[in-house]
């Protein structure tokens, strides 16, 4: 007798780059890009001083876009010290950040700037372990897809309207609490290890060449997708429990495998054709879809066509006209998108969303996992950036905490001053104006060209030997001493320095 509830461990091998959207951009106000690394940060938590943080509070009340760009690029060591989450970036890219970002694309005809926002579509991830992920629930969507084209074969495939879609599902597989799916649970597919994830450009292209070229009339994109060829990176629990209203594990691989070796056959045929992909990589992949114990699934953003029930003749797809013109309904999209790695690129680009899962694997898939290590990896040592990052942020924060003891150092001296000055006699602020001004003389200057400072202080002597009382006159002996005027008046006269000590001391004697 099987057990009311059966749990499985499913593995999944990205086979090409993944993108699953989350509704959250990268943006040159929280990211820099150096040495084809991304750096996300929050602005926030920069370790500013203060003319540095009034720089950026003055750009981004002018609301400059390219100032708080161009600031946080000059500051990208800060950036990069207060990092959390960083992803490879396609060179391509790379290049095109260093020469766009903070600059202006181009100028209107009424002089307005056009700006490069240069935002980048950011990946599912996950916010404390600064990880990519798999949500369970895109991968079910991606089953139920499966499950739906099945069921709709064995009708004889069945003319779809646009309209037909809830009243199908809710036929093949049920709504709510009577669906068939209510019994499947998947997790979400969490990464093992340090998963890694890369910004590619996202490039439309026709299917059919035109008559001037194969490129499609939409945008290039920039998006952060998840590397392909990293061996079992991600794992799922699938829970079933029983029903006789379920689908069984053999049932869910089955339709798994009706459902998308078929549409990765004709999109790989499409792709050759048009020599958009590699045939030595659409080869390698073959090999690997055509394992023992292995099944195929596309996930996350990659066009229309793996979305939908197969067949000719069923209208699904809506297709955007020219301008003017009402959108039709095809039974396949006109164009595909690719990932590349600069925004002209038009040869050896990469299908998104392909992926190899495993269920309950008792040994190495070998070929798998020499395929996957075949694989160009990032460029970048994801330890050694975490230990670089840490020792900055840790020289950030001592000098920002020698900065913070300047500060209240100098605004303690200045509260010491200020009472000081209140408990003085108007004689003796006197003095102490003086000393300030002795103080903060920028110039040296020499008793025998007239030195302003020294002639000062001989008649504030005078003043006091003459006029005040005691206690007057032993703090202009106290405060201005010898060596507090030779330090910005060179006595070079014979008899200046005898002098003075004559006058200091008639202070005390007189």
């Amino acid at each position: 007798m099987k057990p009311f509830i059966q749990s499985h461990n499913v593995y999944l091998t990205p086979l090409s780059p993944i993108h699953i959207g989350c509704g959250e951009d990268f943006e040159p106000t929280n990211y820099v890009i150096d040495n084809e690394i991304l750096f996300n940060f929050e602005p926030s938590h920069l370790m500013l001083n203060e003319r540095e943080r009034t720089d950026l509070l003055n750009a981004v009340n002018r609301l400059d876009l390219l100032a708080i760009q161009r600031f946080f690029l000059n500051h990208k060591d800060k950036a990069i010290a207060n990092s959390e989450y960083f992803a490879d970036v396609a060179e391509g890219l790379a290049q095109d950040y260093k020469n766009q970002v903070g600059k202006v694309s181009q100028r209107e005809s009424d002089g307005n700037k056009v700006i490069n926002k240069l935002s980048i579509e950011r990946t599912a991830f996950l916010p404390l372990q600064h990880l990519p992920y798999i949500p369970g629930s895109g991968f079910k969507g991606a089953l139920a897809t499966a499950l739906l084209d099945q069921a709709h074969q064995a009708k004889n495939n069945p003319k779809v309207n646009a309209k037909d879609h809830s009243h199908l599902l809710k036929e093949y597989i049920g709504e709510f609490e009577k669906s068939k799916l209510r019994h499947v649970k998947f997790s979400d597919f969490i990464p093992q290890s340090l998963a890694e994830s890369k910004v590619y450009y996202s490039l439309n292209f026709k299917k059919k060449l035109g008559k001037t070229d194969g490129k499609g009339r939409a945008m290039a994109l920039r998006r952060e997708c998840i590397s392909m060829g990293q061996y079992r990176a991600f794992q799922s629990q699938l829970t079933l429990t029983k029903s006789q209203n379920t689908f069984s594990l053999t049932e869910l691989i089955d339709a798994l495998k009706k459902f998308y070796l078929p549409v990765f056959k004709k999109e790989m045929e499409l792709l050759q054709t048009r020599n958009l992909v590699s045939v030595q990589y659409v080869k390698s992949l073959e090999k690997l879809i055509s394992l023992p114990n292995v099944a195929l699934i596309r996930l996350g953003k990659n066009g229309a066509d793996s979305k939908t029930y197969q067949g000719e003749n069923i209208a699904k797809i809506k297709i955007m006209g020219a301008k003017g013109t009402p959108p039709m309904l095809k039974d396949s999209s006109t164009t595909v998108w690719l990932a590349g790695t600069s925004s002209t690129q038009q040869t050896d680009l990469l299908p998104f969303g392909w992926a190899l899962i495993e269920v309950d694997p008792t040994t190495e898939n070998e070929a798998l996992k020499t395929w996957c290590e075949a694989q160009t990896k990032s460029k970048f040592d994801r330890s050694e950036i975490l230990a670089k990052r840490k020792a900055q942020k840790a020289e950030q924060a001592r000098l920002q905490a020698e900065a913070e003891a300047k500060r209240l150092a100098e605004q303690q001296a200045e509260a010491e001053k200020q009472a000081l000055l209140h408990s003085l006699s108007n004689n003796q602020r006197l003095v102490m104006d003086f000393v300030e001004k002795v103080q903060t003389t920028r110039e040296r200057q020499a008793d025998n060209t007239g030195s302003t400072l020294l002639k000062e202080a001989q008649a504030l002597i005078e003043s006091a030997v003459e006029n005040w009382d005691v206690s007057d006159r032993q703090f202009v002996q106290a405060q201005i001493t010898l060596d507090l005027l030779k330090s910005k008046v060179d006595f070079k006269k014979k008899d200046t320095e005898k002098n003075l000590k004559k006058s200091l001391n008639k202070l005390v004697t007189e």
